[in-house]
This record gives C-alpha cells, structure tokens and sequence, in this order.
C-alpha cells in the first residue's frame, strides 16, 4: 500500500513518514531498473539545451519527443549539476517511485552537498497534459517551474536520501546550483498558479492609497525575453501599479507573446505599425501614464519581487529627488542563450566623460518631473534610438537631485547583440550630435 501522507498542523514541524524499499511482485533486472528513468543528466542534458536553444517551451517539447522514444522509462531524472546517482541509489528509488500513487506527479530528492534531483512523472510531458508553461529566462530553470507546479497542486513530494524519508514540505538545507538561485526562483515562486484567497494574502500589508507605478517596456522584436520581463512584473509584492508595454513595430512573435500575457487588469497594450525607436515609443507611453512615478524596465531585463517597494520607499523619503536608482545585478547571454551571473553595479554620481556614458540602473522618475523636462529626446535618425537614457538622466540631473538605494532592486541582461552593446562606439560622434542640436543645428 503507498504510504499514507499527512500535512503538518499551523505551528508544527512537517510529518516525515519511513519509507521502506520494497520490490514489486517480480524482482526487477538491473537492466530493467536502468530503463525506468529517463536521464537529463550529463552529456545529455548540454545536448538538449543545445537543441533548445535554452528555451524552456522548446525543451519541453524535446523532452516529450526523448521520452516517446524510450517507451519503458516512467518517470524523468533531472540533474542540474549534471552528476549522476549510483547504481544502488538508482534500484533503492526505483523500488520506492513505482509503489507512489498516480497523484504524486514529482518527487525531490535531496542528498547532502549537492543540488536537488527532481523526479517527474513521464505523463507530465505528454501532449494531453494540461500543463501551461510560463515563461522563463532559461530552460536551464525548468525543473524548477515544473516543481512549483507541482507544488501548487499538492503533486510534489519531498524525499531524503539519509532516512528515506517522504514529507509534503521541502527539505532543508538544499546546496543552491549558484548564486543565481535566489535571483530566479523568487519569481517562480510568486507566479505559480494560485487561488484569489493565496494572492491577497501575498500582497497584504498595501493600501489603496500607497502612490501607482506606471511601468514603461518598449519591445521590438524580443520574443525570447519579453515573456520573463513580464512575469517579473506581476511577481511584484507591492501591487499598485500600471504595465504600459509598447510594442514597437516587432516583425517576430513578441506581439503574440505578449497578448498571452495580457489577463492582468494593470496591463495595456500599445502596438505601433513601424519601428519608431525607443525615445518615442516612450515618449508616447508617457503620455498615456496616470503613476506618480514612471519605471523603466527594458524587455531583456527583470525586476526582483521585492523591486517596487524598495523603489517606491526611496522616492518617497526623498521628496526632492526627480530620479531614482539602487544596485542591480548583471547578467551576461552567451550566444546558446544561457544567462549567468556576473555581478552587480551601481551609479556613483557620474553621468558621462568625454569617452564613455555611466547611466543609473534602473531609473525611476517622478512623473511631474520627467514631463517638466519633455521626457525623451527624439533625435532624428540612428541618434534618436541609442543613448536615450543618457540624455533623459543628463536633463533630469541638471535641475532636479536624485536618490539611491544599495538594495538590488533590478536584474541586468548584457548579450553583445543588444542595441546598446552594438553601439557604444557611436558615444562620441552622439555626443558631439547632441551639442550641434542644442546649438540650433539640425540631427545629422
């Protein structure tokens, strides 16, 4: 008989149940044993997020194809580190998942000094299942998602590999893959599916007449990443906010993208027949915004869950302060698309030399203010689409003071085909742009 599972009272400690590994009716082959997982492990696991493109909806599906091609595996092995159990371990787990009821969709399993190794079900990843991926910044963190699915639907267990032991609740101390771990999985964590009654309880402690955020996105064709820039947004614990996304003339799939996020009341669409550049595109969000306070969030970008609140303090304590800024974390894209962490940054006063340009990241506006100074400046051709921020910041800094925060209140995506990254040697030659326009000349 599977084991009974009982779920710890408030104010308890989870119940651990023994589980003892019994064999089934007939004795199981070590040959047999071997099929019945399917392993994303090792070589394996490079070769697949390769295929992918690190895309996880894409992973997914290549998991469906592997998995049909290996009729007698039941359930998957996932392995971020890439290291293998051993064979005993393999026959004692074997013998414990096959007695599981069909509910228990996945299993976590923890052995000290390395990351989980998730167990899921084979017909997690069949056709007909009824699952619904949201979107993330690597197939790299797909278990995860899968697990906080799994989670949410009361179908994951968590089992120790020291006392093979089973409980609802997830086992602790768990070796974090990196540093990233606590960057990403916060945000899964908060929009996994849950009831009205669960949201409301994540959100409480705001009231109504906490100050609104318009939060501007202006996109062209990023369909890989606008999806996860969006799902930041609505991880946000401080709900008093507007999205003004504009969607300025994308020629892929990112209009499609974001109209499959687009179930959140706070979020408006704008879509732009041509491609405009960023300073219009925002200029034109601007206008439309009701916050008190603007925020810039660029499409390849994400926001902790905790980013708003931090923000929103700030600006408030500091009531002369037209903009506002904190640390942010940087990230690097290699060309297979798997993002990993560099470090962090923020703005030490410094705007611009006469060889490079150091804008604050993130930017937070008072909206009064950024309106006083007409928003964006849009430059006529190439030097109206790069360099926006440096000007905004520079009109901004020259009347108004700013404030900053040493909370890491946004995530930074560099990858070299970034507009910015192409174009950082056209500083000078915008430069010097700039000083003929404000001169009464015309943009070159």
């Amino acid at each position: 008989m599977p084991e009974k599972i009982v779920g710890p009272k408030e104010g308890q400690q989870p119940m651990l149940l023994s589980v003892k590994p019994s064999l089934p009716k007939e004795s199981m082959s070590k040959t047999a044993i071997s099929h019945f997982f399917y392993k994303m492990a090792g070589p394996n696991y490079f070769k697949l997020m390769s295929q992918s493109e690190c895309l996880a909806d894409k992973l997914f599906i290549e998991l469906n194809k592997e998995l049909e091609e290996h009729p007698c595996a039941e359930w998957l092995l996932w392995s971020n580190q890439g290291v293998h159990l051993s064979t005993t371990q393999e026959i004692k787990l074997c013998h414990i998942l096959i007695h599981l009821p069909n509910k228990v969709q996945c299993v976590v399993y923890t052995v000290p000094g390395r990351s989980e190794y998730f167990f899921f079900r084979k017909s997690m990843f069949a056709p007909s299942s009824d699952l619904k991926l949201a979107p993330l910044p690597s197939a790299h963190w797909l278990a995860w998602e899968l697990q906080q699915l799994c989670q949410a639907r009361s179908t994951c267990k968590y089992l120790c590999s020291q006392n093979n032991t089973f409980t609802n609740m997830p086992l602790t101390p768990a070796l974090k893959i990196d540093s990233s771990h606590g960057s990403i999985l916060p945000v899964i964590q908060r929009t996994v599916p849950l009831s009205a009654q669960q949201h409301s309880v994540q959100n409480i402690g705001f009231r109504s007449s906490f100050p609104l955020v318009s939060i501007l996105l202006s996109v062209h064709n990023m369909v890989s990443t606008i999806g996860w820039s969006i799902r930041s947004v609505l991880a946000q614990c401080y709900p008093h906010f507007e999205l003004l996304i504009g969607d300025d003339g994308s020629t892929d799939q990112t209009a499609e993208k974001v109209s499959a996020m687009d179930h959140d009341h706070r979020i408006r669409i704008h879509r732009y027949a041509t491609n405009r550049g960023k300073a219009f595109v925002l200029n034109d969000l601007l206008r439309e915004a009701t916050g008190t306070y603007v925020l810039e969030l660029d499409a390849d970008d994400w926001l902790p869950p905790g980013a708003l609140h931090s923000l929103i303090i700030l600006m408030e304590q500091n009531p002369c302060a037209a903009l506002g800024t904190g640390t942010s974390l940087v990230w690097r894209k290699n060309r297979n698309g798997h993002i990993s962490l560099r470090g962090q940054s923020s703005f030490e006063g410094t705007l611009e030399t006469d060889t490079h340009a150091y804008p604050p990241v993130p930017r937070i506006y008072r909206t009064e203010h950024l309106r006083a100074v007409r928003g964006w400046t849009e430059y006529d051709g190439l030097y109206g689409r790069v360099f926006e921020d440096i000007e905004v910041c520079r009109k901004l800094l020259t009347k108004y003071e700013f404030a900053i925060t040493e909370e890491i209140v946004y995530h930074r995506v560099v990858h070299t085909r970034s507009v910015s990254q192409q174009n950082l040697h056209q500083y000078q030659a915008w430069k010097q742009n700039r000083f003929l326009y404000e001169k009464g000349g015309e943009s070159t």
